[in-house]
């Protein structure tokens, strides 16, 4: 019988990483982000929206998306699994439901770093165009996509993480980026605990993952590869001063003690500060 814990949180904060440190415990399986969220969305709006829907009732739809679970895992021969995708995190009260001893990794960073990321990773495929990259005439056009309320690939993880933060914050823990790569065996305690699980020993100097193929085929070379020391190494900014300021002064990390959120932030995230013809 295997358990489902989950890795959610925003992109660029190091939830490769953690998978590749939690990876190096013989009990645990945990990779990339899987489809097995879209696969339980499109089951549950399936059963809602057929003639049969009154006539399944809620043992019925447990166990068929304990069956999404079991048929997608069945294949690995570990007795914990760690599903990641960004969008766990709305979808809280359906894991209790489910798994109700669960719990969700959140890997968490400042958004100008966010931001600052993924344009290095472009930097780094100048000659290719990835989906991070679609809308290449400027960094600005690019930032404003990425913070897009209703699509964007940095704001949605980040509303879905509010939602399930403010509904069930017993269910996850927030990592910092810069804890995980600064304080590595610190913050791994602390999620061992989070996890009520036994201390795995790990090896911090020699952690490792890539996946080649699934960066190649988005033309985003070097998205999920892990050093082998964890280490924290102050990325350089390369966001021109005007995008630093906007995401700074939005102050959307609510996640630190001197948070003072801002009422009128996801209207915020649609507004443009500089116009292109």
């Amino acid at each position: 019988m295997k358990s489902y814990y989950f890795i959610s949180g925003l992109p660029r904060s190091g939830s490769t990483l953690l998978s590749a440190i939690l990876r190096q415990n013989p009990e645990f399986y945990a990779d990339i982000s899987s489809c097995v969220e879209s696969l339980i969305g499109t089951a549950v709006s399936t059963i809602c929206v057929h003639e049969s829907n009154l006539t399944i009732d809620k043992q019925q739809r447990k166990n068929i998306l304990h069956g999404v679970f079991d048929g997608y895992y069945k294949h690995i021969d570990k007795p914990i699994i760690f599903d990641t995708e960004r969008k766990w995190t709305k979808r809280t009260h359906l894991l209790k439901d489910l798994f109700p001893y669960t719990k969700i990794l959140c890997c968490v960073r400042d958004i100008v770093s966010i931001l600052n990321s993924f344009e290095l990773i472009i930097s780094k495929n100048s000659l290719y165009e990835s989906v991070f990259s679609e809308r290449t005439d400027n960094v600005f056009n690019r930032s404003d996509d990425k913070m897009n309320k209703i699509n964007g690939i940095v704001s949605v993880p980040w509303i879905c993480l509010s939602e399930g933060y403010a509904s069930n914050p017993e269910m996850i823990m927030l990592i910092g980026y810069e804890d995980l790569c600064k304080e590595p065996e610190k913050t791994m305690k602390k999620v061992y605990e989070f996890l009520e699980k036994p201390y795995f020993d790990h090896d911090f100097d020699n952690v490792e993952y890539s996946n080649e193929t699934y960066d190649k085929a988005i033309n985003a070379k070097g998205l999920h590869t892990v050093k082998r020391r964890v280490e924290y190494n102050p990325p350089k900014i390369i966001l021109p001063p005007e995008i630093v300021e906007k995401y700074k002064n939005l102050n959307m990390e609510f996640w630190r003690k001197d948070h003072k959120p801002d009422p009128d932030i996801i209207e915020k995230l649609d507004k443009k500060f500089i116009e292109y013809k």
